[in-house]
């Protein structure tokens, strides 16, 4: 069996087509008539430039989510909706985890995640906390867990456009239970504010 499923250069064309894909997701909610068939074309003579040559995409680094086998020869992938960068639902965030704390920036994000005109919808902004949380327990941890509740208070509307930064921290391990709370921001102002209790499998 080889050591990875997929050699670099086909990882960094999968990323380098979900980035594609977001971009489409996009120009669709950005443009209209002759304007967005121009769009279309251009995203897909990128893709298809890619796909005749993957090797040129290839970079210095290691792509960011190349699949893996796991212990039994199964192919792993990464399909997180917030992380993962093969996801075309994923935001992507860039986070440090540090001991108990977890600071992670996104953004600015596009209209396809949009609620209210200009405003990120209320239900994503849940999905960011409940990720950053979540990574911080597991961080503390060592080991995944599963979100049993998570509460969330809205302080004001988050704003499209702008860079967000979400924090998550951990306040209390009671045996197979932790305990977490965090908030979002843009810019100084918290938008939402989440705590939340994640319980270790048995």
């Amino acid at each position: 069996m080889d050591a990875t499923p997929e050699t670099t250069a086909d990882s960094v064309l999968a990323e380098f087509a979900a980035g594609i894909c977001r971009r489409m997701a996009e120009g669709l909610l950005e443009h209209t008539g002759g304007e967005l068939r121009s769009f279309l074309s251009a995203e897909s003579a990128r893709l298809q430039a890619a796909l005749a040559d993957p090797a040129t995409l290839e970079p210095a680094e290691q792509p960011h989510d190349p699949p893996r086998f796991s212990r039994k020869g199964h192919v792993v992938i990464n399909t997180n909706p917030v992380t993962s960068h093969r996801n075309v639902l994923a935001p992507l965030l860039t986070e440090k985890l540090e001991d108990d704390r977890a600071v992670a920036t996104v953004g600015p994000l596009p209209r396809q995640y949009q609620g209210p005109r200009g405003m990120l919808h209320g239900g994503y902004v849940g999905v960011l906390l409940d990720q950053v949380l979540w990574d911080v327990v597991f961080h503390r941890l060592g080991h995944a867990s599963f979100t049993r509740t998570l509460n969330l208070t809205y302080e004001s509307p988050v704003p499209l456009g702008e860079e967000l930064t979400v924090e998550g921290r951990v306040t209390k391990i009671d045996g197979r239970k932790t305990f977490a709370e965090g908030e979002l921001r843009s810019g100084d102002t918290v938008c939402a504010r989440a705590e939340g209790l994640w319980v270790s499998p048995r």
